[in-house]
């Protein structure tokens, strides 16, 4: 089953464009998808439902029109910010930022906003924490983001049965391995994310210091479910998934 069928089936609406906008984006497919199924049902170009006044400028949870977003824009100050298109632009500069582009009203480019923020957010702060961040902060953010993890792991399954039903060209990786995988896999790690990595290249072994920089990455990364440790002690093929979004080979 293609990507784009993928996709479709389950509910993102546009999903050729949708693949093409989280690639200039550098966003995660499967995190874009699990962005607009949150915000928009899928990708929906719809007012949010927040609670102020429309000023009978927009109908909530209604279409998103150039004339309509340009009313609700030249009223927003004194009626307060509403969520704006498929992925919800809500704050004022990002919708600002948006109508620099072409207009927040615009399907394409509210979509590539977004999905631009958000993965700001991921590379900054982590997958759990830039959902979270994306959502603003409070109880209601930290629960947005626990619901985010809960559909990015589904979408991430469905995108990649790899995630679920392994891979034999992914090899699962051991603590106490030894050999060039792991010392690939080591390099990468040092190389991509020398805040957390510093591991000693020489004994080339899948050791307890590879183990925690595995599962500082895992928890970044938002890896979960079956086939992941904790601890870092194995790399399987969700873990291997999320390695090759961030550029492993």
């Amino acid at each position: 089953m293609s990507t784009v069928t993928v996709l479709e089936k389950n509910g993102t609406l546009r999903a050729v464009e949708v693949i093409e906008l989280a690639a200039l984006a550098g966003l995660e497919l499967a995190a874009a998808a699990t962005l607009l199924e949150k915000e928009s049902g899928g990708g929906r170009n719809v007012f949010g439902h927040d609670g102020v006044d429309t000023g009978g400028f927009y109908t909530k949870g209604g279409p998103v029109t150039k004339a309509a977003y340009l009313l609700y824009r030249e009223h927003r100050a004194e009626l307060g910010a509403q969520g704006v298109g498929p992925t919800q632009l809500t704050y004022p500069p990002f919708q600002d930022r948006a109508d620099a582009q072409g207009g927040c009203w615009d399907w394409r480019v509210n979509t590539r906003v977004g999905f631009d923020i958000l993965s700001g957010l991921i590379k900054a702060k982590g997958v759990r924490s830039g959902f979270r961040a994306y959502n603003g902060s409070g109880p209601a953010a930290e629960a947005y983001a626990d619901d985010a993890m809960k559909k990015l792991r589904v979408w991430r399954e469905r995108l990649d049965p790899a995630t679920v039903l392994g891979d034999p060209g992914r090899p699962t990786l051991r603590e106490g391995d030894t050999g060039p995988a792991v010392l690939a896999l080591q390099k990468f790690l040092n190389t991509t994310f020398p805040s957390y990595s510093s591991i000693d290249l020489a004994p080339k072994r899948y050791g307890p210091q590879t183990a925690k920089v595995v599962a500082e990455f895992q928890r970044r990364a938002g890896v979960s479910g079956t086939g992941v440790s904790a601890t870092g002690k194995f790399v399987g093929p969700p873990t291997w998934v999320a390695l090759e979004h961030f550029g492993f080979r």
